[in-house]
């Protein structure tokens, strides 16, 4: 029988024998040298760092000669240094993991980190202990990708509802537009400005919200040209009528008047987009961010159409106190702000489809065929507006979807189909905190599960489905049989329809489904761009 070796990691020796000098000599040494993670060993008495790989030396900029001795918190930001020693330094009795931290460099760069700690132990009688150190820089800058897309969606479903709602005056419709925008998002500021005529040619704060309202406290705007308090983001929008976008306020130049003020609440950047009221009258809404560059290109184009949407909305709101006033066509002025609610996710629908030729209609046409269902079983407007709404988004979770397997040409294997599947509890999150006036998250939720227990994603039952998703659910089958696939051809319509009456009672709701088949069998209804067969 072979001898085990015995090895004394390099790592853990108190005297210099920095590992990067020389050619590894044993397992350990070779683990430590090329580790991807940033390994660095301490005393757990002293805190003091007694070796450091080379990972650890190309993160920090620090060589390990310079770590030597040092408090392990050094390369940490001041502001986590306690929270180092908190969850960290106190608590290696078990080896954890960690996130939230940074590992701040020799340059003051702060990168992200998650961080493994290991038991403490005894080496040659010294207790020690190892922290890993993971760079997660491209994750978190992926997840802001994706807070971003989400937010944008939820902000604009956000500022539809209090563009339907019934306000007022002005200030109140901005006012809502303002703590949509701020509400749970890294979003400081929001505020809205009309200018006004005069010398000096000011603008007037209509509606603010957001954690920094103090910063526009007694601050002086301007849209004119002449002055330097007209130099600003808001002040040229509403000049220019053009989109205007300050990236840092540390640098731009444009912002000196306002930098100072500006550190105090930590803002950096700001987003200014420009609206008319009523064909005269000249508006911005500005919105702020602590971090700098914060308005890429997603954000923009959801800022975009919010901007053409506050003019509709305040251009409607004028309209109907008009119509009040006059005492007629109120209840027309309700249909067009309905209809205007419901093509607020037309965007959204177009910028999914893009992703998937196959199924550019798709909603749009099971929208079609679930609300012709519901009118038939004698709905209220409002409950077939919310079902049309459900319909359009009920594939908003494909987003996340890998386009390669939405269009994959052949059946997917199970790993892609379990990954497809997926796009049902996506949808659910992207939707869930967004307060429609209908269980929209929900129907989208459920509309692949069936009446005996065998859908998905969480196997419900019977009552337990919501009605609009049972119709939903007869919707899409059909259309989804009848339309082309990448990996096959849609079938004809009769041999859809025999499929589904197949499932009525077993998997899919009766009622749902006769009133289906008497649409299409005996009413001859049709779906536009469908041939009749």
């Amino acid at each position: 029988m072979a001898s085990r070796l015995t090895i004394v990691p390099s790592h853990l020796r108190v005297e210099p024998s920095p590992l990067i000098d020389n050619e590894p000599q044993s397992l350990y040494e070779l683990a430590w040298t090329y580790a991807p993670g940033c390994m660095v060993a301490f005393d757990t008495v002293t805190d003091e760092i007694i070796d450091v790989n080379p990972s650890a030396e190309a993160l920090s900029g620090y060589s390990r000669e310079e770590l030597l001795g040092l408090n392990i918190a050094i390369l940490h930001p001041h502001d986590e240094r306690k929270r180092v020693e908190v969850e960290l330094l106190d608590n290696l009795w078990q080896s954890s993991r960690h996130t939230g931290f940074h590992i701040q460099s020799k340059d003051g760069k702060c990168t992200p980190v998650s961080i493994v700690s290991s038991k403490f132990t005894k080496v040659n009688g010294r207790s020690m202990a190892v922290l890993i150190y993971f760079d997660i820089s491209e994750h978190v800058i992926k997840e802001h990708q994706l807070s971003t897309q989400n937010w944008a969606l939820s902000a604009y479903a956000l500022v539809a509802l209090a563009l339907g709602k019934d306000h007022s005056t002005e200030a109140k419709l901005m006012q809502a537009i303002c703590e949509a925008i701020t509400q749970g998002s890294e979003y400081v500021l929001a505020w809205t400005g009309i200018a006004v005529d005069g010398p000096d040619k000011p603008i007037r704060i209509v509606a603010s919200a957001g954690s920094a309202l103090g910063y526009i406290d007694e601050i002086s705007i301007s849209w004119s040209e002449y002055v330097p308090e007209g130099q600003g983001p808001t002040g040229v929008c509403i000049r220019t009528s053009e989109l205007q976008i300050m990236e840092d306020s540390d640098t731009s130049a444009k912002f000196k008047l306002w930098r100072e003020r500006a550190r105090e609440y930590g803002i950096r950047s700001c987003i200014s987009i420009p609206f008319i009221i009523n064909g005269n009258r000249h508006g911005a809404l500005t919105v702020y961010s602590v971090r700098p560059k914060a308005f890429g290109d997603v954000v923009v184009e959801a800022f975009r159409h919010m901007a053409k949407e506050i003019g509709f909305g305040l251009h409607a709101l004028e309209q109907e106190r008009l119509l009040l006033k006059e005492r007629k066509n109120v209840i027309e002025i309700e249909q067009q702000l309905t209809h205007a609610l419901s093509n607020m996710v037309v965007p959204i629908v177009l910028a999914m489809e893009m992703r998937d030729p196959y199924t550019v209609g798709h909603q749009s046409r099971v929208a079609e065929i679930a609300c012709a269902i519901g009118s038939e079983m004698g709905w209220s407007v409002s409950k077939l507006q919310g079902l049309r709404v459900a319909a359009q988004v009920h594939d908003i979770g494909k987003i996340s979807i890998p386009a390669e397997i939405l269009t994959k040409p052949g059946k997917l294997n199970m790993t892609e189909y379990e990954m497809l599947k997926e796009h049902v509890e996506n949808g659910y999150m992207i939707l869930k905190d967004i307060p429609f006036a209908w269980p929209i998250a929900d129907i989208v939720r459920q509309h692949h599960e069936k009446l005996d227990g065998s859908g998905y994603p969480r196997g419900l039952k019977a009552d337990a489905i919501l009605y609009e998703a049972k119709v939903l659910a007869v919707a899409d089958i059909v259309e989804a049989m009848v339309s082309n696939r990448p990996y096959r051809p849609g079938i004809k319509l009769y041999l859809a329809l025999q499929e589904i009456e197949k499932m009525a009672g077993s998997q899919l709701d009766a009622e749902a489904v006769r009133i289906c088949l008497d649409l299409f069998r005996e009413k001859h209804f049709m779906v536009a761009g469908w041939i009749r067969d």
